[in-house]
């Protein structure tokens, strides 16, 4: 568990990485590596996969050159050597090369996996059916951790590698400080 609060990173990132691990089919893990700069936090899976978290300088705002608008208020973008994918909270999804994203759309129903009233649905028909929804709580967990990971990274202005499976921070004990809060005492 990471305790950062609201910080502003987790805003809505959260949502991105929850909309991008389907595609990459990344549902089951997180990045393990986590390396900002001054402009973005770059953060890598085992499997070589990149994840740029960008800081726009307006974020509900034009994006572009980098990020397309119409794609919502989530953007996200995976870059891999065979090319790459972005997405965001309208359902839309575009990529290069188009063979890419030929292979992609065949394979999963973009409208049902990425657009924010499919997850309502999917969460309810869930209920009804005591399925699992795709958002589930352990995706949507290493979701919310490695948006914290990614902040924590910007805190301390270094490259920051975690263990997916203990949620822990490798060769940086300052940087583990960040998973828990001091207990507040409370009295009546």
């Amino acid at each position: 568990m990471f305790a950062l609060g609201g910080f502003f990173v987790s805003l809505f990132l959260w949502r991105g990485f929850a909309y991008c691990h389907p595609v990459i089919d990344l549902e089951e893990t997180m990045p393990v590596e986590y390396d900002p700069s001054a402009e973005n936090v770059v953060c890598r899976y085992a499997n070589g996969v990149r994840l740029v978290v960008d800081f726009l300088k307006d974020p509900f705002g034009y994006r572009s050159p980098h990020y397309i608008t119409r794609f919502g208020t989530c953007p996200i973008r995976f870059v891999g050597e065979g090319g790459w994918v972005e997405t965001g909270d309208s359902g839309q999804i575009e990529g290069k090369p188009k063979s890419l994203l030929n292979s992609l759309q065949s394979e999963l129903p973009w409208e049902q996996v990425l657009e924010v009233a499919s997850h309502s649905r999917d969460f309810f028909d869930n209920i009804r059916t005591r399925g699992v929804p795709r958002a589930n709580a352990e995706v949507m967990r290493r979701s919310h951790i490695a948006c914290h990971a990614a902040a924590i990274a910007w805190i301390l202005k270094r490259k920051l590698r975690i263990n997916p499976v203990s949620e822990r921070f490798l060769d940086d004990p300052e940087a583990n400080l960040f998973r828990s809060r001091p207990s507040r005492q409370w009295s009546l």
